[in-house]
């Protein structure tokens, strides 16, 4: 009697699955945790579902890399299809985000301008000062990746990490032919396969939001733990442990840096 129930129990649950996936995949994540679950973006955003905070999206409307819609102007239309994103604060607007004085404004006939005078050319910006994240890359060979941290024992990024990862894709999308091994390193507390676990699990974790976040060929970058074979220090205090927690990327083909920029290898490595 009891393996009746087993059965039927599978055969219901079986079907359960069957309404939920979608009827066409156009391929399998293999990158996901659970490769087996088809990469499928219901709400068409672009964003898959797995990482996709807001899965009901309107159509047309642009979203963040989680997944939600954004509204500048904050009149309830979505940036992508508000055709007046600087509606003043209380107005009504209309579907297309377009308040009724907005409308008028726009349709009314342009008056003619009276001639200007020409104003000088303003001088030329000049350009931002490459960041320590491209000064580690040409300098070293290697980027590490600094105010990026995890929960305890765990390879779940905290929010605080977004900024200093984001700012690494800026980066890498430069570079698009340059390929990297992202390395995960531990301190020497608790055993050595937990660590070794724990590293590689955490490199795989930053390669796959950079992968997922910016423009970046996956192909050119793979993910590996060294575990706690590779400390940089004695850990003979709190922040020397600190140190030793860490990711790095190593750069593997530095003959692929634009001509004229050269890597100075760090210590022979």
């Amino acid at each position: 009697m009891r393996r009746f129930f087993l059965l039927v129990f599978a055969a219901v649950l079986a079907a359960g699955l069957a309404q939920a996936m979608p009827e066409t995949l156009d391929y399998v994540d293999r990158s996901a945790p659970d490769f087996i679950w088809p990469a499928t973006d219901w709400d068409g955003d672009g964003i898959l579902d797995r990482l996709d905070r807001c899965n009901n999206t309107p159509k047309g409307c642009m979203v963040d890399s989680y997944g939600c819609e954004s509204d500048f102007d904050g009149d309830g239309v979505c940036d992508g299809v508000d055709q007046c994103n600087d509606t003043p604060a209380g107005m009504k607007v209309d579907k297309h985000g377009c308040a009724p004085s907005q409308k008028s404004k726009s349709a009314a006939p342009q008056a003619t301008k009276a001639p200007q005078t020409p104003q000088p050319a303003k001088p030329a910006t000049p350009a931002e000062p490459p960041d320590e994240v491209h000064h580690q890359l040409v300098q070293k060979g290697s980027i590490r990746l600094e105010n990026v941290y995890f929960e305890p024992g765990s390879a779940k990024l905290i929010p605080e990490s977004e900024e200093a990862l984001r700012k690494v894709g800026r980066t890498l999308e430069k570079y698009p032919d340059l390929r990297f091994e992202i390395e995960g390193h531990t301190d020497s507390r608790g055993s050595a396969s937990q660590n070794q676990q724990l590293s590689e699990q955490r490199a795989h974790a930053v390669r796959e939001f950079l992968i997922y976040n910016f423009k970046i060929n996956p192909s050119n970058y793979t993910a590996r733990g060294y575990g706690e074979t590779r400390l940089e220090n004695d850990e003979r205090s709190d922040e020397e442990r600190m140190r030793n927690r860490r990711v790095e990327m190593r750069l593997l083909n530095p003959e692929a840096l634009p001509r004229g920029v050269e890597v100075k290898p760090e210590g022979g490595r």
